[in-house]
């Protein structure tokens, strides 16, 4: 059943997310029992990514409300989540003894089991104080006869929670090996070793996620880092790259950081002057590029349009519930979480009923199902690709009545690369 969850993952994020990027992939430990901690920046979105990038989908640690949810607690029992009980929610530790038991004797099977140690979601640009229950977790499944446990870090990043198609970056750290940190005869009562070992995670999972004062800080540092990244040659780096920046960044001095803070904001008012965006200063649209984006849509018309036209009637109302449900979602991190849970729920209902009403025999069925799924991605990456095209068209139009002031922009953008390199120069 979680290998039939992974694939459901996957395709949420495929419908959901433009790319997902995994770096540091050779991290994850094989063959030993994987205690993951990662941020919780995205709410359900965040399960949703690790489930798809992880050969199989760990067994994750959420909060028992979830249980309560239609359809969704029912999928989240069948895939092994072990429920708990938050002491913010007016329960202690001591009502958790079967859920910490579950773990543990996951963790004996060598499973893989997946907790949030922030204790929950937020859009805060900083890691919350970790706590306690990843440590305890780990040192009572050792206890109960688990050995060779690895903790490994996991950070999630998205550039922008808000937007309808974002993408995702997974950063794996260095997996902490739990006898190095703590000796074999050391147990979950132990107090002193509970913090030790939590202040270990806590480090971990800060080095490979966001983690900023405030948001004006983390933006700053992020256009920054794409701005120096991003040149003619290649004007997309990888989102490990960017954020491997942004991170180091925000561990340069103050001084530094506000020197970047200051050219960041001098180059995006001339740019808003001037009319410009950052990719019309480095790689001005042409002709050529444009009839380049419309063969490739032209191609993909000839393969796809067929399939999307023959589904779109059943595609077009889950399409419109998700949109509709997110439009009443005022918080960043919740908007993510709607769209996924409506989406999980909506798709598959939509592509079933199609298949009831059209089809005969668990066959035929089962083809109309693919069908209108392949259909729902097809349709995604069309709209896409056209709605660039639009904007490549807009922008070539800007381009060329404005030609004559991007040489403005290239030194002020000259200037906050030379300050980003000498910033992370002087660490």
């Amino acid at each position: 059943m979680r290998r039939v969850l992974s694939l459901v993952a996957r395709l949420a994020c495929t419908l959901l997310l433009r790319r997902v990027e995994v770096a540091d992939r050779s991290r994850i430990p094989t063959n030993r029992p994987i205690l993951l901690v990662a941020n919780h920046f995205n709410g359900f979105v965040d399960a949703l990514v690790i489930a798809s990038v992880l050969p199989r989908s760990p067994r994750f640690i959420a909060k028992g409300s979830l249980r309560k949810i239609p359809l969704l607690g029912a999928l989240a029992e069948a895939g092994g989540v072990v429920f708990v009980r938050r002491q913010q929610d007016k329960f202690g530790p001591d009502n958790n003894h079967d859920a910490f038991s579950a773990c543990h004797a996951a963790l004996r099977k060598r499973d893989t089991i997946a907790i949030f140690p922030e204790g929950t979601t937020h859009d805060r640009p900083r890691i919350d104080p970790i706590k306690t229950g990843a440590a305890r977790i780990a040192l009572g499944a050792r206890t109960a006869g688990a050995t060779n446990i690895a903790i490994l870090p996991v950070g999630l990043t998205f550039p922008d929670k808000v937007a309808l198609r974002t993408s995702a970056l997974v950063q794996l750290g260095a997996p902490i090996d739990l006898d190095d940190v703590c000796p074999g005869d050391v147990g979950v009562d132990d107090e002193k070793a509970v913090r030790a070992l939590t202040a270990v995670i806590d480090a971990g999972v800060r080095s490979v996620s966001p983690d900023f004062a405030d948001i004006e800080t983390a933006f700053a540092m992020d256009q920054a880092a794409q701005i120096t990244l991003s040149s003619e040659a290649r004007p997309d780096p990888t989102l490990e790259e960017r954020y491997d920046l942004t991170r180091r960044l925000g561990q340069v001095p103050a001084r530094a950081r506000a020197a970047v803070s200051r050219d960041v904001g001098r180059y995006n008012t001339l740019l808003s002057g001037l009319r410009l965006t950052d990719a019309d200063v480095i790689t001005p649209t042409n002709p050529t590029r444009l009839l380049r984006a419309a063969i490739r849509i032209a191609v993909l018309v000839v393969i796809l349009g067929g399939i999307t036209t023959a589904t779109a009637l059943v595609n077009v109302w889950p399409v419109a519930l998700v949109m509709g449900a997110s439009l009443l979602v005022r918080t960043p991190v919740s908007k993510g979480t709607v769209r996924a849970i409506v989406g999980i729920v909506a798709f598959p209902t939509a592509w079933v009923i199609a298949a009831v009403v059209t089809a005969d025999g668990f066959l035929a069925c089962s083809l109309v199902v693919l069908t209108t799924a392949v259909g729902a991605v097809a349709a995604v990456w069309l709209v896409e690709r056209a709605v660039a095209l639009t904007l490549m068209l807009v922008r070539w139009r800007a381009q060329l009545e404005r030609s004559g002031t991007v040489d403005q922009a290239e030194a002020v953008r000259a200037e906050v690369v030379a300050t980003t390199l000498k910033a992370v120069g002087d660490l």
